[in-house]
C-alpha cells in the first residue's frame, strides 16, 4: 500500500467538498501549517522520541477521488473515510476538501501523520515489530493530543483504535468445533 492512512467515522465529521480548507495554504510545503497553535512537529518530536523534522511534508488539500487511490483505490476502509493521509511515494500529507486545520480534532489528524513521517524518516518504520505497531505509535500520541486540548471522548475512540491496531502476531484461528 502507498499510503499510511487515518480516519474517523463519516458520519461523525462529514464532507461537506469546500474548494479551500479554512487555515490551509495549498500546496504549502513549509511547517506553517504545522504550527497554527503550537508547533505539531515539536509535539509529535517530543511524544515520540524521534529526532525533530527539518522539513515538513509538503500539505496538500485534494478531492475525495485522489484521496481514495492514495489509499489503493478504495476509498473507504472497513467503512471509514481517511481524514488525512501521508503517502509515501510522494511525500505528501494530502487532507479532503472540508478539513478545517483550527479545529482541534483534525489538527489531531496531522499529528497522527507527523508521526508516520517521523517514523519513515528515522527508520523506525523499517524496525518496527509490525505495520499495527506503527499505526498504533501514531493513535497514542493523536489520542494524547487530543486529551490536551480537550477532548477525552474522541481521544478515547483513537486509544482504543491504537490498541487494536497494535495487536501484532496474533493469527485468527476459529475455535474448534
Amino acid at each position: 500500500m502507498s499510503a499510511i492512512w487515518s480516519f474517523y467515522l463519516a458520519s461523525a465529521l462529514g464532507w461537506m467538498g469546500v474548494a479551500n480548507p479554512p487555515g490551509l495554504v495549498a500546496g504549502d510545503a513549509s511547517c506553517t501549517p504545522f504550527q497554527h497553535d503550537e508547533d505539531l512537529v515539536a509535539f509529535v518530536a517530543a511524544q515520540t522520541g524521534y529526532p525533530k523534522l527539518r522539513t515538513c511534508p509538503t500539505l496538500r488539500a485534494t478531492d475525495l477521488d485522489e484521496l481514495g487511490r492514495s489509499i489503493g483505490g478504495g476509498l473507504q476502509m472497513q467503512g471509514e473515510t481517511p481524514r488525512a493521509i501521508y503517502v509515501l511515494s510522494s511525500g505528501e500529507v494530502l487532507v479532503g476538501p472540508d478539513f478545517d486545520v483550527r479545529t482541534v480534532l483534525d489538527r489531531s489528524f496531522l499529528v497522527h501523520e507527523l508521526v508516520h513521517v517521523s517514523q519513515v524518516r528515522s527508520g523506525a518504520s523499517q524496525q518496527g515489530r509490525c505495520p499495527g505497531w506503527l499505526e498504533g505509535e501514531a493513535y497514542r500520541v493523536q489520542a494524547y493530543y487530543l486529551r490536551r486540548h480537550g477532548r477525552p471522548r474522541d481521544a478515547f475512540q483513537f486509544e482504543l483504535l491504537g490498541f487494536l491496531q497494535s495487536a501484532c502476531g496474533h493469527f485468527y484461528a476459529p475455535m474448534p468445533e
